[in-house]
């Protein structure tokens, strides 16, 4: 396995109590023992020394402060299923499905991407997991689907992050949308920003370490939706 971190990060998932995977600053570590994208320009501020050595190693493409604000949030409700729509290499997708399940040990996890970046040590994991499932589509193929929580992550234009909500984010009990203070992405945050929050609980993960505003998570749902787990 080129990512041994893969393993070792997700058995400490598997094994650390309920009340350690709710500290920000320990799933912040678990994120960065998992290893960062080597993708692109440097973006990720401090965060830089995480990134892995090769893009042949299955990384997160996150701000670890941000998805561990994120998960720590989320970890006090039910989720049963969770979608996530643009899964790129797909680690960020296996970390979350971990995470998430620590909490929910019957959910179902859908990783939807039509391009052909998933990292083949994710694929075969997914592959030997009867509750993870990769489906090589677009939104369009799931339409109308019902999820606890769906994360939108894919085509960042303003045709596409429309049509991933309106798809399968309307739907949710919970919505993630990423890059929502991201300035190489405007059409992502004026969706954010135009979004009707009349009854809504929402909640923003902001913080980085770049020099510029990086990222960002948003995260929506009804005010009546109350934590569970």
């Amino acid at each position: 396995m080129t990512n041994k971190n893969i393993i070792t990060v997700t058995n400490l998932i598997k094994m650390l109590d309920r009340e350690t995977l709710r500290n920000h600053d320990v799933v912040v570590n678990l994120i960065r023992s998992f290893g960062l994208v080597q993708w692109g320009p440097p973006v990720f501020g401090a965060d830089e020394v995480w990134k892995n050595h090769s893009q042949d190693m299955a990384g997160i493409y996150q701000t670890p402060a941000q998805m561990a604000k994120a998960l720590v949030y989320l970890s006090a409700f039910e989720i049963n299923s969770y979608a996530e729509i643009g899964v790129f290499q797909g680690g960020n997708f296996l970390f979350v499905s971990e995470y998430l399940r620590r909490f929910n040990p019957e959910i179902v996890c859908v990783a939807i991407d039509p391009t052909n970046y998933l990292n083949p040590e994710v694929k075969e994991y997914i592959g030997n997991n009867a509750w993870m499932t990769f489906k090589a589509t677009t939104s369009e193929g799931v339409k109308g689907g019902r999820f606890d929580l769906v994360f939108i992550d894919g085509d960042h234009s303003a045709e596409w992050v429309r049509r991933d909500w309106d798809n399968l984010g309307q739907y949710a009990k919970i919505c993630m949308i990423h890059d929502i203070q991201e300035t190489s992405c405007p059409a992502v945050t004026a969706f954010w920003g135009g979004m009707d929050r009349v009854g809504k609980t929402v909640i923003e993960c902001l913080d980085h370490s770049s020099p510029v505003p990086l990222q960002g998570i948003g995260i929506i749902h009804d005010q009546k939706l109350k934590g569970a787990a």
